[in-house]
């Protein structure tokens, strides 16, 4: 079984700073070990970045996630009565 640390706040997680560098047509930058354990990045994963302000946001991307939370509109619509049932 792997071991992941829970991650943690943003505020716990201290900035930090790196050098963009060339990596064929592109470029990258490094996150360190402490950032990619406390938000269960492993190598291999794939994230998603986007524009943010005047910054970028980045995430790991769960296809699986994002699938059932574009089909939750649909099943809350769909079976919101029977859950109401339930509750009572």
């Amino acid at each position: 079984m792997k071991d992941v640390m829970a991650p943690k706040k943003s505020q716990d997680i201290q900035p930090f700073e790196t050098r963009l560098r060339k990596t064929g047509s592109a470029a990258g930058v490094t996150i360190p070990a402490e950032y990619l354990r406390r938000l269960a990045i492993e190598i291999g994963d794939t994230l998603e970045v986007e524009i943010e302000g005047d910054g970028l946001r980045v995430r790991k991307l769960d296809r699986d996630y994002d699938a059932f939370m574009a089909l939750y509109p649909f099943i809350e619509d769909r079976f919101a009565p029977a859950l109401r049932e339930l509750e009572d």
